[in-house]
């Protein structure tokens, strides 16, 4: 198995669907998880991504996925839920 890495290149051109494949292979979830995951958003997930970037489903608000996290030298991919544009894209810019 390879070592996770939290620097997706693209992962912002992905739809909200690839990204969501990209996230359960990163974080081992199973296809149950992912399931809970998406019956769990409030909001269509085409709607959330013309909203925020990398949108991987919603709560009241948008939900996205902040990439390049390193913590005490662990990779994470940070969910954050924001309508305010072009937050998610600063955080991971600012943590690459």
């Amino acid at each position: 198995m390879s070592e996770k890495n939290s620097r997706i290149p693209g992962f912002y051109k992905l739809n909200a669907y690839e990204r969501l494949s990209k996230l359960k292979e990163f974080a081992d979830l199973t296809d149950e998880e992912l399931k809970i995951m998406e019956s769990m958003s409030g909001i269509d997930i085409d709607d959330a991504s013309n909203m925020i970037e990398n949108a991987i489903g919603g709560i009241s608000i948008p939900v996205g996925i902040a990439t390049n996290f390193i913590i005490n030298e662990n990779e994470y991919l940070v969910p954050l839920a924001t309508e305010e544009p072009s937050v998610i894209a600063a955080c991971s810019n600012a943590a690459g």
